[in-house]
């Protein structure tokens, strides 16, 4: 009886040491998959809040062409801030290039002193002989001289003409020096206010001397010889000067015909 009473005892002491390890690996078997859910909700809401974060970054809330309203826009004053150099100097050539306008680009004043030196000739001017036929045009780009061999600037014009044909005054004007030229021959230079004619290579004995005013039309003398083109024929030149200035003859006889 007695020996029954203890085995019942340890069976019973076995069961009840079994059932609190079962017991307890329950316990821990339920705190291991709250963790686990807890976990995978917690990184889930942290995803999601990351992502709606990053969307609604990125994401328009409106269409391109809406309007946009409920911002205002403030806009400040724009000031250049960019510093331009002042200088600078060609990889290519060296060359120092300066960047002011003035100093860069070169006042081109070539034709406008043409211009102004015609415009001063108030004048204007009648062929010198009765034929008004051009054996040579004004050029101030060097051309070549038959008689001299070699290329220069030919700042007049010739007009063909028989030896000892008339040449009249183109305008009217006072005869204020008569000379021979090496080059021209004899000259005779006619002034007209603030210009002058020149005739040259006329002959020797002229119907004009120094001092005399001249109308238009008047008998100067006769055709004769420029030493410098003398190969050209028979032919008076014609020079046509503003100060120190040569202008084209052709230009004021054209514009006043």
């Amino acid at each position: 009886m007695r020996r029954y009473s203890y085995q019942n005892n340890k069976k019973s002491r076995k069961e009840k040491i079994g059932f609190f390890t079962a017991f307890s690996v329950c316990l821990v078997a339920v705190g291991l998959a709250l963790w686990s859910t807890y976990s995978s909700i917690g990184g889930f809401e942290n995803s999601n809040i990351e992502e709606s974060t990053y969307v609604a970054y990125y994401t328009p809330t409106k269409q391109v062409d809406s309007p946009l309203t409920g911002v205002t826009v403030t806009e400040e004053p724009w000031e250049e801030t960019q510093q331009y150099p002042t200088e600078y100097v060609s990889e290519d050539e060296g060359v120092e290039i300066s960047s002011s306008l003035e100093n860069s680009i070169p006042a081109y004043t070539g034709e406008n002193e043409k211009l102004q030196t015609m415009l001063q000739v108030s004048a204007s001017l009648d062929y010198p002989i009765v034929s008004s036929e051009i054996s040579k045009e004004y050029s101030e780009k060097a051309v070549y001289n038959s008689t001299m061999g070699d290329y220069r600037a030919h700042t007049g014009v010739d007009f063909k003409a028989l030896e000892r044909s008339q040449v009249v005054a183109m305008c009217d004007g006072v005869v204020e020096e008569i000379y021979t030229d090496s080059l021209y021959g004899i000259v005779a230079r006619v002034a007209n206010g603030n210009f002058s004619v020149y005739y040259c290579g006329i002959e020797e004995d002229m119907n004009i001397s120094e001092g005399q005013r001249l109308s238009r039309g008047d008998v100067i003398g006769k055709v004769g010889i420029v030493p410098c083109e003398s190969k050209d024929g028979a032919h008076l030149h014609i020079e046509v000067k503003v100060g120190d200035k040569t202008i084209d003859p052709l230009l004021i006889i054209s514009s006043n015909e």
